[in-house]
Parts: structure tokens; sequence; C-alpha cells
């Protein structure tokens, strides 16, 4: 039996090992953190869960090809599907407009909105009707031929084309209407992205492709890990990786605190930088990442500070939400609002009549910067300047006590995952750049394979199981088996 080692246990490592496991390999993942699932990122605080990963899940319907990936490795195994009746609920001056997922109820709701922009509304639903659901191609490794089945329908093409020539903040400024324009500005996608990927979002959502499972992120990655660990994988936490073992240009093993162990493949599902930088120590190419890090105009890294409350305020059916606010501070910059999303929907995350509420602001290289100069003082009372301005503002809303109970930031990231630059995702893709593919493979370097959401921007949940998969492919590859897996 050949052995597999694999550096990093997140989405893309684990899956990665369980189609490995699946096809009779023995595999063995090591992690320097106390805790599997990478990206999945929770922590308890006052008998609560504090999920700052998975908005929402890409790939809860069934028959889709990326369902097929959570099925095989566990993440979905019995887990009830929560379908929220709004994605996002925008309020604007006393006005609130909900994103709702049934596609009539939401072209009413923009047509109540509506100052003469009745020719974009009508747009972006047609364009929803006719793209439906949006896949990232799973079936074949990018590197082994075929055309990625990316035969797409012209239509599709002709609908999506308008929307990937604009950023989603272009896009909102085709319209009059300021609630309408200020919604889309303030979209759970980054403002910066290409519009495509707002409409490629909201499609799969209403489409019924984007959903919750309960138990949200610990729900997934536990039932990820139990089910590697049921195929009869190894998982070794609190174990570092700092080097790659090669051998005349062959991948043989991991350094793992100070120990060498070898195997037959060695798969890296950590932060491309840093496994080219650290692990492979900058002997191979890690093109194109040095030319897009030149350009952080083109390609902006980009993260999350995530302030984390505790209340007893019913939200009803409301998930996700951004308030307009007067104008305040943070890192240098101005903002007007404050968007913030509630997990009282999931009982498993809660404590009682308690539950988490999750203040978010996007951050890019700038605020990474400012975090990063940082004295542990000033990063401390930063926490506390964030922790009661927001406490205040939510209490203004909704007249109810929040109690400040977590900050995430992308320090925290990066020291946790050493993901480049605190990324919580990949690059931005603007308009410029709407997508992109890298190989999984080293040029000059055997038995070795990448596996992460870096090769796919812009990255996620979806892009890293998907990755995994595609990884356990190549590994069958270079091993000359049959790499075709349903």
């Amino acid at each position: 039996m050949k052995k597999v080692l694999i550096a990093g246990c997140g989405i893309a490592g684990l899956t990665c090992g369980t189609y490995l496991l699946n096809k009779g390999y023995s595999v063995e993942i090591y992690d320097k953190n106390d805790y599997a699932g990478g990206f999945l990122t929770v922590s308890e605080k006052d008998g609560m869960i504090i999920d700052t990963c998975l908005h929402w899940m890409t790939g809860t319907k069934e028959g889709t090809r990326l369902n097929k990936i959570w099925k095989t490795n566990g993440a979905l195994d019995n887990a009830k599907i929560i379908d929220p009746v709004s994605f996002f609920d925008v309020t604007y001056e006393g006005k609130t407009l909900r994103f709702y997922r049934d596609i009539d109820l939401l072209s009413e709701e923009l047509h109540k909105y509506s100052d003469n922009d009745d020719k974009e509304i009508d747009r972006l639903i047609d364009t929803i009707k006719t793209i439906g659901i949006m896949e990232t191609p799973s079936d074949i490794p990018y590197e082994l031929g075929k055309p990625l089945d990316l035969n797409a329908d012209v239509k599709v093409l002709m609908k999506t084309v308008y929307y990937i020539n604009k950023s989603l903040e272009e896009l909102a400024n085709r319209f009059n209407s300021e609630i309408i324009k200020f919604a889309l500005l303030n979209f759970p996608v980054n403002r910066k992205f290409s519009a495509y990927y707002f409409v490629m979002t909201l499609s799969n959502y209403i489409n019924g492709n984007a959903s919750l499972p309960v138990g949200c992120s610990k729900g997934v990655r536990d039932r990820m890990v139990e089910r590697f660990l049921s195929l009869g994988g190894k998982i070794h936490l609190n174990s570092n990786v700092s080097k790659i073992i090669i051998d005349n240009n062959v991948a043989k093993g991991l350094v793992v605190d100070g120990n060498e162990i070898y195997g037959d493949y060695i798969v890296s599902s950590l932060d491309v930088h840093y496994t080219f930088n650290k692990l492979l120590d900058n002997k191979y190419s890690s093109s194109p990442y040095d030319e897009m890090d030149k350009d952080p105009v083109k390609y902006p890294p980009y993260s999350y500070v995530v302030v984390s409350f505790k209340t007893k305020y019913d939200f009803k059916d409301s998930i996700s939400m951004t308030h307009k606010v007067d104008e305040y501070e943070f890192f240098g910059k101005k903002y007007n609002d404050i968007s913030f999303r509630q997990y009282g929907y999931d009982k498993t995350l809660t404590n009682g009549d308690y539950k988490v509420v999750e203040v978010l602001m996007t951050t890019y290289l700038d605020e990474y910067n400012y975090l990063k100069n940082l004295s542990k003082d000033e990063y401390l009372k930063l926490i506390d300047d964030m922790s009661k301005f927001f406490k205040e503002k939510l209490e203004g809303i909704y007249h109810e006590e929040f109690i400040p109970i977590d900050f995430l930031s992308p320090i925290k990231l990066e020291a946790a995952n050493n993901s480049y630059k605190g990324n919580f995702m990949c690059y931005v893709l603007t308009k410029k750049v709407p997508s992109y593919v890298r190989s999984f493979l080293v040029e000059g370097l055997s038995n070795f394979v990448l596996a992460n959401q870096w090769l796919v921007l812009p990255g996620g949940t979806p892009v890293a199981a998907t990755n995994g998969k595609l990884a356990s492919q190549l590994v069958l590859y270079l091993d000359g088996q049959d790499f075709h897996i349903d």
C-alpha cells in the first residue's frame, strides 16, 4: 500500500485524503494547529460557537458536481439544510430591501425601489433565470486534457459578458435608486469583484445551491474529519511541517517538528506562498504569484476584520444585514455602513436565548499593513475601541444588549493558517481578472501535488473542496492509476 503525506488539514487536504483512501492508499495528514479544518475556523465562547468562515455553502443542491464532492468527503452527512428566506437585508434611511431566494419576490422587491432602473433590474433577473446554477469544473484535473467541460451555452455567455466587464461597484453606479446602489456596494461579496461573481453567487442562492448546513463550519469540519478517520486515515495535530524532503527533484517526505517522515507521494494543501517560500525554500518557480503580488491594484489581496457579540435579540428570518449609519473611521478610512450576520437560526451554535452576531469589515493590503504595524498595546486598544463602537451601533439599532466576545483579524488568520497577508480567500477577482487557474503540479518536481484554494481564483470553500478532489486525481495519474472519479 503506497503512502501519501499531506501538509495541512483544511478542506482541500481532508478532501484529497478521503478520495485517496477510497482508492486504497495510506494517507496521513499533518497540521500545526491543535484543531482540524483550516479556514473552517471556529471557536467557542460562553457556550456558543463563533463561526468565521461559512457565510453560505455552495454545493448544497442534490445532483450538482460540488454536492457529490461534499457527500464523498462527508461534509453533508445527515446534515439538515437551512434555506434562508432572504440572502441579504439592507436598511437605508428607514427602508429595508431584501434579496429574496424566490426570484419573483426578488424581482418585485427590486422594482418596488426602482428609480427608472427597470431595465437594469429586468436584465439581472433574466440573467439569473438564464444561467441557473454556476459550477466550477471538477471532473478532470486541468493538466490532463479536455477543455474543462467549459462548453458553455452561448446564451449564458452572452448574458454574463455584461457583468464580467464591470466591477460590482460599477454595476451599483448604473442604478439610480439609492437603496439598490447602497445594497450592491455592500452585498456579501467584495465590491471590487467582477460583477459576474455577484451574479453567480446570487444565482446559486436563488437556484438552491447555496444554503446553510446545520452546524455550519463546525458541523462541516467535524463530519469531514469523521469520514476521513473512518476510512483509516490518520491526522497528526500540533505537528508543524517545516520542509518538503527532496532528493534529485523528487519529493520524498516531510520534515515535521524536526523529524523526517517519508512517503510515496507528497501533497501540500497549505497556502501557496508558504509552500513555495518556506516548504520548498524558493527553489522552484511560484509563477504567476510573484507577478501578481507585485500588482496589488490588479490583484488586490483581501480579508476581514470580524467583531463578534452575543445577544438575545430575535432577528427572526434575517441572517445577513447591512445598515446605513453616520460616517465613522477606522484604519484611516471612512465608512458609512455596518454589515453583520447572526447565527440564531442554528440552535447548535447558540446557548439558550443567546446567539452570536458578527460585524464584518472587508480589509485590503492597506488595512493589513496598518494592523501589522501596531504594537501589542495598540492592537488591544483597537480591539477595545472597535468592540465598544459596534456595540453602541448595534444597541442603537435594536435596543437590546450586545456583549463583545471575540475579535478576528488578518493578523490572526495569518498566524493560524500561514495565509498570505492574512487572506481569507485569495486575490479579488477584478473585472480585469474574472478568473484564473494555476497548475497543481510544480515544474521540475516529481511526486508532488498542490491542493488548495489559491490554485483557482477566487478560492473559497467550494474551490478548496474541488481542488482537493482534483489533486487526488493527479496523485492517481502520477502513480499510473485510472484518475477518473465520479
